[in-house]
C-alpha cells in the first residue's frame, strides 16, 4: 500500500508542510526588501549580557542531572564545588560560598535581608546605603527598598562613576554605625561601566565604619578580575549564566569571615528580643546553619554538576586567560563603533567596561529606531544583541561576557555597524568595520580543540 504523501516521518515534517503549502509567513517586522530564506539552522552569536555565549563543554554536559540532594557523598561533592567557586573569587581564609536556586536576583535578595536588628524593626534609621549609576544597580536598590529596608539610594549619572563624595557624607552623619552595609556594583551592566570596590572598602576603612562591603559581581565575576581578598569585600553575589559560563539556575554568595560574624550576632539578635528571622529560603544564618551541619541546602539545589562543569572550563583556559580575551574582545568593539562615528555611555575611558560595551544611540533616535536595528541584527545577521535597560532610547549593548572569542566580537561588530546603516544611520558603516578587523588581526590568537573532544564532542 502507498504511503499518503503528506504522511510525516519526523516532527519537522509538520513543520516542512506548514511552509510548502504557505501556512507560514515571515513575520511582519522582517525585513519586507530582501527575498528571506527559510533555514533550519538557528545558530546565533549571543552578544546579550546573559544568559551568556557559553562553553562548549557545558552545552555538550548541558544534560547531565544534577545530584540527589540526600543520596551518599552529595554533601562532600556540593562542598568541593563551592570551595572551587571560592578560589575563583578570592574568598577570604574562613569565609564561606552559599548558593540558592535561582539567578543572581535571588542572590542579591539574601544579601539585602541580610543583618536586621531588632532596633532597625521599628524605626526610621538608615540601615543600608545603595550607590547607583545604572539600571541594575538601580534594580538593587529596589530590592533592598522592597524587602522594607531603611536605605539611602546614592544614584549617580549614567555611564559615570559612583558618587564616592556622597557616599562619604552619608557614612560621616552616621556616628553611631547605623548603618550595616554599603551595596554597589562591580560592574554596571545597563551603563558598560565598570567600578573598583577597593575605593569604597578603603573609605569604610578610613571613617572606621563597621559596614558590610556588598559587591553585585553578576557579570563580573569570571569576566574581569574579580578578588574578594584584595578588594576587600565582605559580601559577593554573582549568578552562574553570565561569566561562568554556566545555565540558569544558581544565584552565588560569598561571605568574609567578618560577614558571618556579623550575620550570626544579628540573628542572635532578633532571637534574643523574641522576633522571628524573618525570609526563609533568602536566610543567610539559616544557609549557613544548613551548610555547615551537613553541607547541604535547606531546600533543593540547583544543578551542580553543570556548574562544576564551568569552573572546570574556566580552570582549564584560566581565568587570566578568560579575563584578556574580554578585553581583547571589547577593544574590537569600542573600536569598531567608535571609528564608525558612535559615542560610548561610559563618560571616561578607564572604566569602560571590558564585558559590556554600551553604544549611545544619536541624538533624538528614539525605542522604535533602537529595536529596528536589533531586529536586523538578528533577523539577517544572527547577532543576539540588547538595547540600554532602563533606558528604552539610549542606546544599544555588545557584550563579551562569557564564552565570546575574537572571531564573534568582530562578527558581532559588523552586524551591528552593516544593521546600523541599514537603519538609516548616518555613519561610516566601512571605515568602522575596517577598523575592527585591523584590531582583530591585532588580538588573535591561534585556538586548539582540547585533547579527547573534537567538533562533534566526541
Amino acid at each position: 500500500m502507498t504511503k499518503p504523501t503528506n504522511e510525516l516521518i519526523s516532527p519537522l515534517s509538520a513543520l516542512r508542510h506548514l511552509i510548502e503549502t504557505n501556512q507560514i509567513e515571515a513575520p511582519d517586522d522582517f525585513l519586507k526588501d530582501k527575498s528571506f530564506v527559510w533555514s533550519p539552522h538557528n545558530k546565533i552569536i549571543n552578544v546579550t549580557p546573559g544568559p551568556a555565549f557559553g562553553s562548549d563543554l557545558v552545552t555538550q554536559f548541558s544534560s547531565t542531572q544534577t545530584r540527589g540532594m540526600r543520596g551518599p557523598g552529595v554533601a562532600e561533592f556540593f562542598t568541593t564545588v563551592r570551595e572551587e567557586y571560592g578560589k575563583l573569587v578570592d574568598l577570604q581564609e574562613g569565609g564561606k560560598a552559599l548558593f540558592f536556586t535561582g539567578t543572581g536576583t535571588a542572590a542579591t535578595e539574601a544579601a539585602a535581608g541580610a543583618l536586621r536588628t531588632p532596633e532597625e524593626l521599628n524605626s526610621d534609621k538608615t540601615a543600608i546605603v545603595t550607590m547607583e549609576v545604572g539600571w541594575f544597580s538601580m534594580a538593587m536598590g529596589n530590592c533592598v527598598e522592597n524587602l522594607g529596608r531603611n536605605v539611602i539610594r546614592l544614584q549617580g549619572e549614567l555611564g559615570d562613576d559612583l558618587p564616592y563624595d556622597r557616599c562619604r557624607e552619608v557614612l560621616e552623619k552616621d556616628t553611631e554605625g547605623n548603618i550595616k552595609m554599603v551595596m554597589a556594583p562591580h560592574n554596571e551592566t545597563g551603563a558598560g561601566v565598570t567600578i573598583n570596590p577597593k575605593k569604597i572598602r578603603d573609605l569604610l576603612d578610613e571613617l572606621k565604619h563597621p559596614a558590610l562591603l556588598v559587591i553585585d559581581g553578576i557579570s563580573s565575576i569570571g569576566s574581569m578580575p574579580c578578588s574578594m581578598t584584595k578588594m576587600g569585600i565582605d559580601m559577593l553575589v554573582g549568578c552562574s549564566q553570565k561569566g561562568i559560563m554556566g545555565t540558569p539556575g544558581i544565584g552565588m554568595i560569598t561571605l568574609s569571615p567578618k560577614a558571618i560574624q556579623k550575620i550570626r550576632e544579628s540573628e542572635k539578635q532578633l532571637v534574643d528580643a523574641g522576633h522571628k528571622k524573618g525570609q526563609h529560603y533568602f536566610n543567610l544564618g539559616k544557609m549557613l546553619d544548613a551548610m555547615e551541619a551537613n553541607g547541604l541546602h535547606i531546600e533543593t539545589p540547583g544543578n551542580y554538576a553543570q556548574f562544576a562543569v564551568a569552573l572546570d572550563t574556566l580552570a582549564i583556559e584560566g581565568i587570566d586567560r578568560v579575563c584578556e580575551r574580554h578585553v581583547e574582545c571589547s577593544e574590537i568593539y569600542r573600536t569598531a563603533v567608535q571609528t564608525a562615528g558612535f559615542e560610548l555611555i561610559a563618560k571616561n575611558p578607564s572604566n569602560a567596561s571590558n564585558a559590556v560595551t554600551a553604544i549611545k544611540a544619536p541624538e533624538g533616535y528614539g525605542e522604535k529606531e533602537i529595536m529596528h536595528v536589533l531586529r536586523i541584527m538578528f533577523n539577517k545577521h544572527a547577532v543576539e544583541a540588547a538595547a540600554i535597560p532602563g533606558y528604552p532610547d539610549m542606546g544599544w549593548r555588545l557584550c563579551a561576557t562569557g564564552g565570546i572569542q575574537p572571531q564573534h566580537a568582530l562578527m558581532a561588530s559588523i552586524a551591528f555597524l552593516q544593521s546600523a546603516k541599514e537603519a538609516g544611520l548616518k555613519i561610516d558603516c566601512d571605515k568602522g568595520i575596517a577598523a575592527a578587523s585591523k584590531k582583530y588581526a591585532e588580538v588573535v590568537q591561534y585556538h586548539r580543540p582540547l585533547p579527547g573532544i573534537d567538533v562533534y564532542g566526541r
